[in-house]
């Protein structure tokens, strides 16, 4: 077990445990505090969706910037176990709810609660191009909360598929992590 630490708010410093190995990659401390500058301060009060959140780290963020509540979705069973630990330590457990399913399989079984969240993080394996191609199909057709910020991690030479209803409005690059920025409408 390794760890990364929380980079702001009221867990600032906390350490969380992360998976050993090359089964995940936690997003790095720079680009969280990238992606959370970027965001400010709307994310106080947000509804969060994590989706293949891993050990949880930007969900786990975003609830300690100010986030009202986050749900995350992980299918590693033992990697959903590490998110409820992560919260626990925080203190968030009672902010945070840990589903171990496929993302795509829940998007699909939870389509009408889409509505109730204002950001969504989406953060597949770089070497799954059709999980992070199938998450963003998904929400595209929504029902997603209108002008509700979709946040896109993905290696920056993978390209996303075509859009109708996200509009991207923003992209950054740090190193070969690219963030996208999609608004829906």
């Amino acid at each position: 077990m390794s760890g990364t630490r929380v980079t702001a708010g009221a867990s600032r410093g906390r350490v969380l445990k992360t998976p050993t190995g090359r089964v995940t990659r936690p997003t790095t401390s720079l680009v969280r505090e990238a992606l959370f500058n970027i965001i400010g301060d709307s994310i106080r009060g947000a509804r969060v969706l994590d989706l293949f959140a891993g050990a949880g780290t930007l969900g786990i963020e975003a609830l300690s910037r100010g986030a009202a509540s986050a749900t995350f979705v992980e299918r590693d069973r033992s990697c959903a176990n590490i998110v409820a630990e992560n919260l626990a330590a925080t203190g968030f457990a009672p902010q945070g709810d840990v589903a171990s399913a496929d993302a795509i399989d829940w998007l699909r079984a939870h389509v009408s609660d889409l509505k109730t969240y204002n950001l969504l993080l989406v953060d597949p394996p770089y070497r799954d191009a059709g999980a992070l191609d199938l998450a963003l199909q998904a929400l595209d057709r929504g029902p997603l909360r209108d002008q509700a910020l979709v946040v896109v991690e993905h290696h920056r030479r993978q390209l996303l598929p075509a859009l109708r209803r996200l509009a991207q409005v923003r992209e950054r690059d740090y190193g070969t992590t690219r963030l996208t920025f999609l608004r829906y409408a």
